[in-house]
């Protein structure tokens, strides 16, 4: 894959929903340029094919998430009001791209096979959380906790909530109410469920 310019790659985001709505076997390059407005040569020139262009929108969705998160993470806060930023963040980048977000639901066994999409994830998602629950055990506001469970734990609460109302959104953008999701998901991952 060569550099891809960012109107190149503002423009590519588009095939999003081609491969949410078909899945990346029956997506066409045609059907991308369609959605695109991209020359079918163009794709080409750039993509050695169409799971190029997939593994493409996926990294291009996770280095903005990254970029959202580097931002939330910053600061003089507490690592727990940080960590509240940090799933904000998160959930906002999924309310935002509802269609990326459906495609890697709809690619998920291909995520396999992209090492660095993987490593992407980790860096979008788990590293900061970890940083963050390192910290709030040091700075008093997070409690002592299995690093690598929590991380998980939180990531399947924002990934998992975001998909489910990305899905249920009928494709509309914002996908869904940020504030009011984020604002049950930190309650969840802070509280727990333990009666009040």
């Amino acid at each position: 894959m060569r550099a891809i310019s960012k109107n190149l790659a503002a423009k590519l985001r588009l095939a999003a929903a081609v491969f949410a709505e078909r899945g990346c076997d029956a997506a066409t390059i045609e059907a991308l340029s369609d959605a695109t407005g991209v020359p079918t040569s163009t794709l080409y020139y750039n993509f050695d094919g169409k799971q190029e262009i997939l593994a493409f929108l996926l990294q291009d969705w996770l280095d903005r998430t990254s970029a959202v998160v580097a931002t939330a993470i910053e600061g003089p806060a507490t690592a727990a009001v940080r960590l509240e930023a940090v799933i904000r963040a998160q959930l906002a980048a999924m309310a935002d791209d509802p269609s990326t977000c459906q495609m890697l639901l709809a690619e998920l066994g291909r995520i396999d096979r992209l090492p660095h999409i993987a490593d992407a994830v980790q860096q979008a998602f788990h590293r900061p959380v970890a940083k963050l629950l390192v910290e709030g055990a040091v700075d008093g506001s997070l409690a002592e906790v299995s690093i690598e469970n929590a991380t998980a734990v939180i990531y399947g609460a924002v990934t998992l909530t975001g998909l489910h109302h990305v899905v249920a959104s009928d494709g509309h953008t914002p996908a869904f109410d940020v504030d009011a999701v984020a604002t049950d998901v930190v309650g969840l991952v802070m509280n727990g469920l333990g009666s009040r």
